[in-house]
């Protein structure tokens, strides 16, 4: 009976740390500012958006898709609340912040 509630019990831990991992990706929120042309300053050529990881299926899936390098999903992956971060892409200028 020993056996059967220590394998439990592990299971039960290793479920609860499955669900505590998930839920701590599914909670950050981004907003990035999208420049196209870094020759131009006009705020006109920008887009914006917010970027919740509540509707991803994996973490970073929105940096991926966007062809964000290891590096920078790392870099973006390790950001705090209310910290800022540019990154350049080919023809590109992404400026995020973190506010979740």
């Amino acid at each position: 009976m020993n056996k059967i509630t220590a394998l439990m019990a592990t299971n039960w831990t290793k479920f609860t740390h499955a669900c505590s991992e998930i839920q701590q990706f599914q909670q950050r929120i981004w907003i990035v500012s999208i420049q196209q042309n870094l020759q131009s300053q006009s705020s006109l050529l920008n887009d914006t958006f917010v970027v919740s990881e509540d509707s991803f299926d994996t973490p970073m899936q929105w940096m991926e898709k966007r062809g964000y390098q290891a590096a920078m999903i790392q870099a973006v992956d390790k950001m705090q609340r209310s910290q800022t971060l540019n990154i350049e892409l080919a023809h590109s200028q992404h400026s995020l912040i973190r506010v979740k």
